[in-house]
C-alpha cells in the first residue's frame, strides 16, 4: 500500500533532483530516501528511476506520474497548513475577519453580547479589507467574517444581514451644513474624498454616488478606508461619501453627517467557509450579531435587508 511518506520522498527527490538534496529537505538520511523510493516503485509496480553511476534519473512513467502526484499534494499540502493554524490557535477559540470600519464599530457591540455567553473564549480578530476577508474565509483561516456583500464566491457561504444608507460627510461650519439632504448636484464643485477600487474591472464607488448624468466633482484624495475619510473631512480636505457606522465617532471630532441622495446603498453580510457544519461558538456569534443589529438604540439607522 503506498504511503504518504513515499509520495513525498518521490516528490522531494523530483524537485530537488539528487537524493543528497532530497534527504536534507525531508531531514532524513540519503539511505532512507533511496529505500522509501525502492518500496514506492514495489507498490506501484513499475520502476521510477534508472540508476547509473550513482545518480537516479527519472523514467517517463516518473514523469507521468508525478502529475498526479502534484494535483493531489497540493490538497494535502492545504489540509497540513489548516492543521498547523489550527494548531496553534487555542483550542476553544474564535476567529473573526472583520473590515477595519466594522472592527471598530459594529464588533465591539457584537462581542459585548458574545462575551455573554462565552465569558472566556478568546477571539482573534483579523482586520482587514474584504478582499482579504474572502481569502481568510477561502483558506479556512477564520471562522466568521462580517463585511460588504460580494457575488457568490466557491467555499464561502453568506447570509445578508445588513442594509445601511450612505451618509454625506462635511466639516463642520460647511455651508451645506444647513441642508437636510445633500444631493449629488450638490457636491459639484466641491473636493470630494474619493476612493481607491478594490476591484479595477467592477463598478466604482464614483460611478455609483455620481452617474454619467451628472458631473463629477474633484477627488483631491483617495483612500481605501472609511476611517480615512472620515478624517481627512475632520481636516477639512474636503467632504465625502461614507457608511454610517463611523457617525457615531467622528461626529464628535468636527464631522457633520447628512442623508445622501442616491439609490446605492452599503449592504453586509456574515460570511462562513462552505464547511457544512457550524460550531456552537460561530453560532453564537451569529445570534449576538443578531441581537445587536436588530437594536435600534445600538444601530439606529439600520433597516434589515428583504
Amino acid at each position: 500500500m503506498i504511503r504518504f511518506r513515499q509520495i513525498e520522498a518521490f516528490r522531494s527527490l523530483m524537485n530537488t533532483g539528487t537524493t543528497v538534496s532530497a534527504a536534507r529537505r525531508m531531514h532524513i538520511s540519503q539511505p532512507a530516501i533511496s529505500r522509501l523510493i525502492t518500496d514506492l516503485e514495489e507498490d506501484l509496480g513499475f520502476k521510477l528511476f534508472n540508476r547509473a553511476k550513482g545518480r537516479m534519473e527519472p523514467t517517463t512513467a516518473a514523469v507521468r506520474f508525478q502529475l498526479a502526484v502534484e494535483e493531489n499534494f497540493l490538497g494535502l499540502e492545504r489540509l497540513r497548513k489548516v492543521a498547523e493554524t489550527i494548531r496553534k490557535d487555542e483550542s476553544e477559540a474564535l476567529s473573526v475577519a472583520c473590515m477595519p470600519m466594522l472592527s471598530s464599530t459594529l464588533l465591539p457591540l457584537i462581542l459585548k453580547e458574545f462575551f455573554k455567553i462565552h465569558p472566556g473564549v478568546p477571539v482573534n480578530i483579523d482586520s482587514v479589507g474584504n478582499p482579504e476577508v474572502l481569502v481568510r474565509l477561502q483558506d479556512l483561516k477564520v471562522d466568521i467574517a462580517i463585511s460588504l456583500a460580494f457575488p457568490a464566491i466557491a467555499g464561502i457561504e453568506v447570509e445578508p444581514i445588513l442594509q445601511a444608507d450612505v451618509l454625506c460627510a462635511l466639516p463642520a461650519n460647511h455651508p451645506l451644513c444647513s441642508k437636510d439632504i445633500i444631493t449629488p448636484d450638490d457636491l459639484i464643485n466641491e473636493n470630494v474624498i474619493g476612493w481607491i477600487p478594490n476591484n479595477p474591472l467592477g463598478q466604482t464607488q464614483e460611478d455609483r454616488y455620481f452617474p454619467d448624468n451628472i458631473e463629477k466633482p474633484y477627488f483631491p484624495i483617495r483612500t481605501h478606508t472609511s476611517h480615512t475619510r472620515y478624517a481627512m473631512v475632520a481636516h477639512g480636505f474636503g467632504v465625502s461619501i461614507v457608511e454610517p457606522f463611523g457617525a457615531q465617532v467622528w461626529t464628535q471630532n468636527g464631522v457633520v453627517v447628512k442623508p445622501f441622495q442616491t439609490k446605492a446603498t452599503h449592504n453586509y453580510v456574515l460570511a462562513y467557509p462552505s464547511t457544512g457544519r457550524r460550531s456552537t461558538l460561530v453560532q453564537d456569534f451569529r445570534t449576538a450579531t443578531m441581537m445587536v443589529i436588530n437594536n435600534p438604540d445600538l444601530v439606529p439607522w439600520q433597516h434589515l435587508a428583504d
